[in-house]
């Protein structure tokens, strides 16, 4: 489910994006130490749009890196012969 005010996190860069996701964890952390579970639950909903969006980036960049090395001849199936 998505924090309705978690924003547009594409103009994030991933440097930032994992600062917040870092800021958001210990938010998250001191939600836990209070024992307040409208905060926590608020806080766990914006953490994982941040991490979904990492997710997203990260998958976006295998991608171009395993079509890049196909392109090279450098692909999996080129190397593992069974």
């Amino acid at each position: 489910m998505s924090h309705p005010l978690t924003g547009n996190l594409e103009k994030l860069s991933d440097s930032d994006l994992q600062k917040k996701i870092t800021e958001l964890g210990k938010r998250l952390t001191f939600a836990y130490q209070t024992g307040n579970s409208h905060v926590i639950n608020q806080v766990e909903m914006l953490m994982e749009d941040y991490r979904e969006e990492s997710r997203k980036r990260d998958y976006e960049r295998m991608k171009k890196l395993n079509e890049s090395n196909k392109d090279k001849g450098k692909d999996w199936d080129d190397l593992i012969d069974v």
